[in-house]
This record gives structure tokens, C-alpha cells and sequence, in this order.
């Protein structure tokens, strides 16, 4: 498989733990409301919490994918209300060994 660049750039993004500090505000609004909140919990009760009852492996693609959707938001929500939970700390100039 060839990487273009564009495939490349979204790899990048893809990997990088949260986005801007903007969006993650915004998913902890959104889903801090009464109505957010019944979203999530359905999204929560009817897809992400539910096994796929089907043995057709494009319909296990697709549950899986719904759910990966739903836990971008659970993630999403943690980072926005536990700053750096998920970040590394390093140390420069650290022998490696």
C-alpha cells in the first residue's frame, strides 16, 4: 500500500490522544446537558453496552464502528474533564537504555 500524504497527515491526527482544548469544551457542553446526557445513555444502552447478534462479519464491521463513534465521546468527555490524564510526561536528555 502506498501512504499518500493525505493518508499520512491522518494517521498523525488519528494517534494524537485529544483534539484542541475548543473541541473537548465543546463535547463536555454538550453532553453535561439533560439532553446530552439521555443521547449518550441511549447511545450507551442500544449500541456500545449491546453484543452483535449476527455472525455476518459486515454486520459485526459495523457494530464495531458505531461503537468506536461512541467511545471517541467517552474519550473525549474524560480528557475534556481530566486535563492531562493521558499525557506522558518525558524527560529530555534521558540516557536511553
Amino acid at each position: 500500500m502506498i501512504m499518500t500524504a493525505r493518508l499520512a497527515k491522518w494517521f498523525q491526527q488519528k494517534w494524537r490522544r485529544a483534539p484542541g482544548a475548543e473541541v473537548l469544551k465543546a463535547y463536555q457542553v454538550t453532553f453535561s446537558t439533560l439532553h446530552g446526557q439521555m443521547v449518550l445513555q441511549h447511545l450507551l444502552d442500544e449500541v456500545y453496552c449491546q453484543t452483535c447478534p449476527s455472525t455476518n462479519p459486515n454486520d459485526v464491521l459495523i457494530h464495531n464502528a458505531r461503537r468506536t463513534v461512541i467511545q471517541e465521546i467517552l474519550e473525549n468527555i474524560d480528557t475534556a474533564e481530566n486535563p492531562g490524564k493521558y499525557e506522558t510526561p518525558t524527560v529530555e536528555g534521558a540516557a536511553h537504555g
